[in-house]
């Protein structure tokens, strides 16, 4: 049975929305008096950051997923720079107030063309927590991955009986305080709505009784898994780093080929060609990944998925000589832009020369050779466009869709496949 201890705090939420306002925005002024300020480095893709202080390194090569030790500075209010570790240009700036006496933690958070940097209070009165419970606040420190529900259950618990400790938390916002019952949790965030849609789940989530926690939840490398870190008010910190990868299945073998792909001897999929298959979840690290086409084994070799990493695997060809399968890396991350999208190409049909895409008649992405995919490109959001895709060397046309509504921070594929007479287009949604 879950351990459903999560009552709310109405007073403490107002005090750390409040605080968290007061901290970012630059209220306040000058007063008289010491703050204490470190700094956590949780940006997705920029290893180690230098933190300024009115113009002086105050903290210098946090790496990433380390937390500092305090520094002491006036009460004030301060510009604060953060920039790559050792680099002159700034990544992100703003204006901070330190209040007298009270203890701030900055996260650096983002990635590195549109890094936040905020400042989380650490000052809760901990007489103020129950005899046999600790409380866990969440800050979603990202900007791809959406809205999420955060569930602390018991390890056997079905998500589908449990009550969300934390709903629908939105990118860029601290939760309040919640009572939960002291004790080790399995800790699963999912999509808002969505149970099913896990995108972390990890065991061993301790709540200490009288202590303040705030669970940090930031991106994984794919755009879609994320990650998360447990921060004790003025104390430390435990990761709580994604253990899986998502992974997905293009068949585009000829003749209408069977492609089985499995992992560890389990089954990934079992697809017709030409077929697009979905996204699942698998264990990271080193598996052996088998594929085979027409009952014929093509491939059969270690590979390495890398923790918060999206993947599509295609096999392509006959189940000949000239089989083939190509394991491509996914950038499943949004567009920064509220009126862009970001598209990519990808070749699975042997048969085709290489392949050009064009939206409007504009070539976006050219000459992608079968088996492979191309990077992705960012452009304008356009509801009644024509995508093409033709062959580069002739014009000829393999595949036309119009009236595509390419909505804004939609990231799309467009796939050519094999299997049929003629190569087949298909156009894919990822996020």
């Amino acid at each position: 049975m879950m351990l459903s201890l999560f009552a709310r705090r109405g007073l403490f939420a107002l005090f750390a929305a409040s605080a968290l306002v007061l901290s970012a925005c630059g209220g306040g002024g000058s007063s008289s008096g010491s703050a204490q300020l470190r700094v956590l480095n949780a940006s997705s893709d920029v290893d180690s950051v230098d933190v300024d202080v009115d113009g002086t390194t105050e903290f210098s090569a946090v790496a990433a997923d380390a937390v500092t030790g305090y520094t002491k500075l006036d009460a004030d209010t301060y510009t604060l720079k953060v920039r790559a570790n050792g680099a002159t240009s700034t990544l992100v700036t703003g204006s901070y107030t330190l209040a007298k006496s009270k203890h701030y933690t900055g996260v650096v958070w983002g990635r590195s063309g549109a890094l936040k940097f905020v400042t989380l209070p650490e000052d809760s009165d901990t007489d103020d927590i129950d005899d046999g419970y600790g409380q866990l606040r969440v800050y979603n420190a990202t900007t791809d991955a959406g809205s999420f529900d955060v569930y602390l259950t018991q390890e056997d618990a079905d998500l589908a009986d449990a009550s969300a400790l934390a709903s629908s938390v939105s990118s860029a916002t601290l939760g309040s305080y919640k009572d939960v019952g002291i004790g080790t949790y399995r800790l699963r965030v999912t999509t808002a709505g969505d149970s099913d849609d896990v995108r972390l789940d990890v065991s061993g989530i301790t709540i200490n009784e009288h202590e303040y926690s705030t669970l940090i939840i930031t991106a994984g490398t794919g755009g879609v898994l994320v990650n998360g870190a447990v921060l004790v008010q003025q104390g430390d910190m435990t990761l709580a780093k994604n253990t899986q990868a998502r992974i997905r299945v293009i068949a585009g073998a000829e003749s209408r080929g069977t492609v089985n792909a499995t992992l560890d001897g389990s089954t990934l999929a079992t697809l017709v060609s030409p077929s697009v298959g979905s996204y699942q979840r698998i264990a990271a690290g080193s598996s052996t990944l088998t594929v085979k086409i027409g009952g014929t084994t093509i491939s059969s070799a270690t590979q390495t998925f890398k923790p918060g990493a999206d993947y599509t695997l295609l096999a392509y060809g006959s189940a000949g000589s000239d089989a083939a399968i190509s394991l491509i890396n996914d950038d499943n991350r949004l567009p920064t832009a509220s009126t862009r999208y970001r598209v990519r190409l990808i070749n699975a049909a042997s048969t085709s020369a290489p392949i050009t895409l064009s939206v409007d008649y504009a070539a976006l992405i050219t000459d992608v050779a079968a088996g492979s995919a191309s990077s992705f490109v960012t452009a304008t959001t356009d509801d009644e466009a024509r995508v093409d895709v033709t062959t580069s060397s002739g014009g000829e046309y393999l595949f036309t869709q119009e009236d595509t509504n390419l909505q804004s921070y939609g990231v799309y594929t467009v796939f050519l496949l094999g299997g049929n007479t003629s190569p087949t287009g298909v156009l894919r949604k990822d996020r």
